[in-house]
């Protein structure tokens, strides 16, 4: 069991990771997710905001991704590991990760790691999206569940990811993630890579 903030209430209440992603979270997804993400997204190009940083500034930059499919594509095969983060009775978070990347970090290069594919928090928790989000720390709780996957495998806590544009400060200034520059197969996102050092710090008691 892992802790989250509920922001409404000031008080602190336990949730869950599962792993893999089951039904239960697909169901959540479709009916409470998709909804509000696909309903925000017709609200930009409306109003003809839907661009690179109107969708950065809504929080929606992931509404694209289509959970159910990857879920129903993904399963059972060994190239991916999937997470979700329960609380409060609904899905919170989810989470695809790759087990089969090496890292691009001199310090580590060739070395293998968990390469987080896809990262996303329900909509009600999102800044930018609505006024009053829910739970904080979400993104945190699938940060550290990859590194444990990682230490788990005996990666030494390895993780590398492609940052989105709103996301880019919190891999950079939180995680303290190393970045590698833009990455012109991945549309020219920045590309970041964790130390073995860096996650030893983070799960340090």
């Amino acid at each position: 069991m892992v802790i989250l903030q509920n922001r409404l209430t000031g008080k602190e209440e336990l949730a869950q990771v599962v792993t893999p992603i089951e039904q239960f979270d697909v169901n959540c997804y479709l009916a409470d997710w998709k909804p509000v993400l696909d309903a925000e997204i017709d609200n930009l190009k409306r109003t003809g905001q839907y661009t690179r940083q109107g969708v950065a500034r809504r929080n929606v930059e992931d509404a694209h991704w289509l959970w159910a499919e990857k879920v129903q594509d993904r399963a059972r095969q060994l190239q991916w590991n999937s997470h979700a983060l329960r609380c409060g009775g609904k899905t919170q978070g989810l989470m695809f990760v790759d087990m089969l990347r090496l890292c691009r970090l001199p310090s580590q290069q060739n070395m293998h790691m968990v390469y987080i594919d896809l990262v996303s928090t329900a909509p009600w928790n999102r800044p930018g999206l609505t006024a009053h989000p829910v739970y904080r720390g979400v993104g945190n709780v699938l940060v550290t569940e990859a590194i444990l996957h990682s230490v788990d495998e005996g990666f030494g806590g390895r993780i590398g990811l492609h940052a989105l544009p709103r996301a880019e400060s919190f891999y950079r200034d939180q995680w303290k993630m190393v970045c590698l520059g833009p990455d012109p197969q991945y549309s020219s996102l920045p590309y970041y890579e964790l130390t073995t050092e860096r996650a030893t710090e983070f799960l340090r008691p």
